[in-house]
C-alpha cells in the first residue's frame, strides 16, 4: 500500500474544488487517493498554491515531483516578496525538484551503468544466457522515464503567477468590459505543435522538419519536463534526437504573471492534457476546446448544490461523452489516461470563508446570458484582455426556467456572470466583439477553388 502524501495534510483553500482520476476506460479506478496527483493549499501569510501534475511513464515519479514540489515553494515559507522573487522562486522550484529527482535515482542510475558494462564484456550467446540482466535493465527504465508535465499557479495579493512545463494548461476565466465571459489561455503548450520550442530545438542542431512529423520526442510528445531520466540524461541512446548539442527536453519552466487578480476575474481553470484532449477527440474541435470546457464548468456551477464536487462533475460529463464517441466510432482509447482538473473559484460564485459552511451553494438565476470567448496568448503577460478572438462570438441564453429579464430596461443584473451592481443602460452603446475574419477566409478560399455558393456574392 502506497504511503498517503504529506500534501494532502496542507492547510487547504476552501474556494477550491478538485477531482484527478485513471480514465474507466484504462481499467483504473476512480478517485484513489493514489491516483491524486494535485494540491491546493492557503498558507498563514495568505500566498495560496495550486498544483496539477500530469504522469509519464507510472506514477511513482509524479508523486515523488508533486511531494517535493510543493516542499520546495512553502518551505522556507514565503514572506512579502516582490514580483520578481515570486517568479525566481517559481523558478528555481522546477530546477530543484529535477535536481531531486535525479539524486532520488542516483543508486539506479549508477546500477544500470554498472549492468550495461556487464553486457558489453559479454559475447550474444552469453547475452542470451543472461537473460536476468536484460530483464533488470529493461525494470530500470521503465523507473528512469516516469516523470511529469506540472502547471503550478501561485496567488499572493490579488497577483496570479504561473509556472509550467509540459502540456497541462492553466486558464482564467474572465468577463471583459461587456460582460461576456472569456476563457485565456495563460500557458503555452510545450509540444511538437509550438513553434518557439521547434526553433529551440533546431538551435540545438536537431531537424526540424523531422520533428514535426514526429509524434515523439525520445520516449515522449512533450519537449519540457520534470523527470524522465532517459529522455534526458542518455538522450542520445534515441536516433531521432541524438544529433543535439545538449539535452533537447529541459526542465525549465516557462512563467507568467504578475496578472492582477480583478472584479473581472471569475476562475483559474488548471487541467491535464489527458482532460482537454478527451473533449478535442469527442467533440472534434481544436481550436474551441478551451470554451468547450469552460461552458461545461459553467453548466455544472449551475446545476451542482456542493461547490466540491463540481470537478468531479465536469470530469464524469466529459468521460461520459468520450467514451459515447468511442463506442459509436468503434475505437479503443489509449489505456490508464491520467485525469486532473482544479478549479479555484474568484468571483464566479460567494466566496466562501466560513469554515462552518459545509459547502457552496451555487445559486441559480432567472435567465442568463453565457458567451464565452477563446483567447490564446503566448510568451506575454496577461494583464489586460485585448480583442483577438477565435469564436463567433453569437450570444447563447440559458434558461433555468420561464422567467425572462428584460434587458431593455434598467435594472440590476441578477447574473453571477456579471459584476455586482451593474445597471443596464439602454442607451449605453457597447464595442463589437464578433470576429468574422475566419468566414471572409473560408469566401476568398471557396472563390479561389470556384465552389463559392451562387447566394454569396
Amino acid at each position: 500500500m502506497i504511503a498517503r502524501p504529506w500534501t494532502d495534510d496542507l492547510p487547504k483553500c476552501k474556494n477550491t474544488c478538485v477531482a484527478s482520476y485513471f480514465s474507466r476506460l484504462g481499467g483504473g479506478n476512480t478517485n484513489t487517493t493514489d491516483d491524486y496527483l494535485c494540491f491546493y493549499c492557503q498558507t498563514e501569510d495568505n500566498f495560496s498554491l495550486y498544483g496539477v501534475f500530469e504522469p509519464h511513464n507510472g506514477l511513482d515519479a509524479a508523486r515523488f515531483i508533486m511531494q517535493r514540489m510543493a516542499a520546495e515553494i512553502l518551505f522556507p515559507p514565503p514572506s512579502a516578496n516582490t514580483d520578481e522573487e515570486i517568479r525566481e522562486r517559481l523558478r528555481n522550484a522546477f530546477i530543484s525538484v529535477e535536481k531531486a529527482y535525479a539524486e532520488n535515482y542516483d543508486g539506479m542510475i549508477a546500477e544500470r551503468t554498472s549492468l550495461q558494462y556487464q553486457l558489453r564484456t559479454l559475447n550474444d550467446t552469453q547475452i542470451t544466457q543472461n537473460n536476468n540482466i536484460l530483464a533488470r535493465l529493461k525494470e530500470i527504465d521503465v523507473h528512469l522515464s516516469g516523470g511529469a508535465a506540472v502547471v503550478i499557479a501561485l496567488v499572493h495579493a490579488n497577483k496570479l503567477f504561473v509556472a509550467h512545463v509540459g502540456d497541462t494548461r492553466a486558464l482564467l476565466c474572465r468577463t471583459d468590459d461587456n460582460a461576456v465571459l472569456r476563457v485565456v489561455q495563460l500557458t503555452v503548450d510545450h509540444s511538437l505543435n509550438n513553434e518557439d520550442e521547434l526553433l529551440r530545438l533546431q538551435q540545438l542542431g536537431l531537424d526540424v522538419n523531422k520533428l514535426r512529423n514526429a509524434q515523439y520526442l525520445g520516449n515522449q510528445t512533450g519537449t519540457r519536463c520534470l523527470g524522465n531520466y532517459l529522455v534526458k540524461g542518455v538522450y542520445k541512446a534515441f536516433p531521432t534526437i541524438s544529433a543535439a548539442v545538449t539535452e533537447p527536453v529541459i526542465a525549465a519552466p516557462e512563467i507568467h504573471g504578475p496578472i492582477v487578480l480583478d472584479e473581472s476575474c471569475r476562475f483559474l481553470v488548471l487541467v491535464s492534457a489527458g482532460v482537454y484532449k478527451r473533449i478535442q477527440e469527442a467533440k472534434g474541435s481544436y481550436e474551441q476546446t478551451n470554451k468547450q470546457l469552460a461552458q461545461i464548468i459553467v453548466e455544472n456551477f449551475r446545476k451542482e448544490t456542493d461547490f466540491r464536487m463540481v470537478s468531479q462533475s465536469v470530469l464524469e460529463e466529459i468521460e461520459q461523452e468520450f467514451v459515447s464517441y468511442c463506442v459509436k466510432n468503434n475505437l479503443t482509447p489509449k489505456p490508464n489516461t491520467h485525469m486532473s482538473l482544479l478549479i479555484r473559484n474568484f468571483n464566479f460564485l460567494p466566496t466562501n470563508e466560513d469554515e462552518n459552511i459545509p459547502h457552496q451553494t451555487v445559486t441559480r438565476n432567472a435567465s442568463v446570458r453565457f458567451n464565452p470567448i477563446v483567447q490564446s496568448k503566448s510568451n506575454t503577460l496577461l494583464n489586460e484582455i485585448d480583442s483577438e478572438i477565435y469564436s463567433s462570438g453569437t450570444t447563447n441564453e440559458i434558461e433555468t426556467n420561464d422567467s425572462n429579464i428584460d434587458t431593455n430596461r434598467s435594472i440590476e443584473s441578477t447574473s453571477d456572470i456579471y459584476p455586482t451592481g451593474r445597471q443596464f443602460d439602454r442607451d449605453r452603446k457597447i464595442k463589437g466583439y464578433v470576429d468574422f475574419s475566419c468566414y471572409f477566409e473560408n469566401v476568398a478560399k471557396a472563390r479561389k477553388n470556384g465552389t463559392l455558393p451562387d447566394f454569396i456574392k
